[in-house]
C-alpha cells in the first residue's frame, strides 16, 4: 500500500466486469500474465547484460562494484522469501527483477516467488473491485446516507464554530481589561527574544494599552479625562484603543470585577512581577508629565487591580522620579 496507478486501473477493470465489459477472471489473467512477462523480460535482460553494463565507466558511476557485492549478498541472504515479500512493497517491487538478474539469481528462484506474489496482489485487487462492482447500487445508497450525514455534521460544526467565535469575541470584549493586564504582565514576545529591544518594546506597549483600558474602565474619570489619556497614549505609542468604547460600569460593579481580576492575577503572578508592571505603567504613561492631572487616580486604580498597596505604588513612583532627576 498504497496501490500505484496501474493497480487502480486493475481495480477499475474488475469493477467494470459487472457492466458486461469483461470478466473478473479475464482481468486477473491479463494483469497477472502481463506483469509476470514484464518482470521476466527485465530479469532476463539484467541477467544477460547487467554485469557488462556496470563494468563500464558509466555503469560504475551508477552502481559501484562494492554496492553490487552488497546487493548480491543480500539477495543470497534472504532468497525466495525476500523476493516474495519485496514484491508487495511499492517502489521496491519494481527493482526486484532487475537486481535479481544482475546478481545472476536462478530463474526458478526468481520467477516463482514473483509469480506467487503477483497472483496474490492482483487477485486481491481484482476481487475487491469485482465485489464493489457487484454491490455498487447498495454502496451508492449507503454513500448517499453517509454524505447526507456528513453534510449535516459539517453544517453543525460550522454553526458551532460561528457561535464559539461570536461568544469568544463578546467575552474578550467584556474582559478587555483582563486580557490587557495579562498581556502586560506576560508580553507576547517569543522566548528567544526575551531581554531584547523587541521584547522590551512589546512589554512597554502592553503596559501603555493597560493604562488606556484602565482609563476607559474607570467611571470616576470624566470623558474629557479619558480622551486626554487616550490621545496621549495613541500619539506616543500608536495605540488604537479598540475602536468605540462602551460606557464604564458603575463604580461598585467595577470594584467587584477588579476584586475578581486581582484574585486571578495574585494566583498567577508574583508580587514582584505586579510591582514591575506598576513601574512600567508609570514610565510609559506618566514619566513625561503629559497627563499628570490623572496620574494619581489611574495609579490608584492600577494598584487596586494588581492587588498592591498604595504605599508600594508611592515608593515605585518616588524611586522612578528620583532616577529621572538630573
Amino acid at each position: 500500500m498504497p496501490p500505484v496507478p496501474s493497480d487502480a486501473a486493475v481495480g477499475l477493470g474488475a469493477f467494470l466486469s459487472h457492466r458486461g465489459v469483461t470478466t473478473p477472471l479475464l482481468v486477473f489473467l491479463v494483469t497477472w500474465l502481463s506483469n509476470l512477462a514484464g518482470a521476466a523480460l527485465v530479469y532476463l535482460a539484467a541477467h544477460r547484460y547487467g554485469h557488462r553494463l556496470f563494468a563500464t565507466r558509466t555503469g560504475r558511476r551508477l552502481l559501484a562494484p562494492r554496492s553490487l557485492a552488497v546487493i548480491e549478498r543480500e539477495y543470497l541472504r534472504f532468497g525466495i522469501a525476500g523476493i516474495f515479500i519485496s514484491r508487495f512493497l511499492p517502489g521496491i517491487r519494481a527493482v526486484v527483477p532487475p537486481f535479481a538478474g544482475l546478481v545472476r539469481l536462478g530463474a526458478v528462484r526468481t520467477l516463482v516467488p514473483m509469480a506467487a506474489a503477483s497472483a496474490i496482489w492482483y487477485g486481491g485487487i481484482t476481487t475487491v473491485g469485482a465485489m464493489i462492482g457487484a454491490r455498487w447500487e447498495s454502496i451508492v445508497v449507503i454513500m448517499e446516507g453517509v454524505n447526507r450525514t456528513m453534510g449535516i455534521l459539517t453544517l453543525l460544526l460550522v454553526v458551532a464554530g460561528a457561535v464559539w467565535y461570536w461568544t469568544h469575541r463578546r467575552g474578550r470584549a467584556r474582559e478587555r481589561l483582563w486580557h490587557a493586564t495579562r498581556e502586560a504582565l506576560d508580553p507576547p514576545a517569543p522566548s528567544f527574544l526575551q531581554g531584547t529591544d523587541v521584547a522590551e518594546g512589546s512589554a512597554r506597549e502592553a503596559a501603555a494599552l493597560l493604562v488606556l483600558e484602565l482609563a476607559y474602565a474607570d467611571p470616576v474619570l470624566t470623558p474629557e479625562d479619558r480622551e486626554l489619556v487616550a490621545r496621549h497614549l495613541r500619539e506616543r505609542w500608536g495605540l488604537e484603543g479598540g475602536g468605540s468604547q462602551p460606557e464604564p460600569a458603575p463604580e461598585e460593579e467595577r470594584r467587584t470585577r477588579f476584586a475578581l481580576y486581582a484574585q486571578r492575577l495574585r494566583l498567577r503572578f508574583g508580587r514582584d512581577q505586579r510591582l514591575e508592571l506598576v513601574e512600567r505603567m508609570w514610565t510609559v504613561a506618566f514619566g513625561d508629565g503629559a497627563i499628570g492631572a490623572q496620574e494619581n487616580r489611574l495609579m490608584a486604580v492600577a494598584a487596586e487591580l494588581l492587588d498592591v498597596g498604595p504605599g508600594e505604588v508611592a515608593e515605585v513612583r518616588r524611586r522612578l522620579q528620583t532616577r529621572q532627576e538630573p
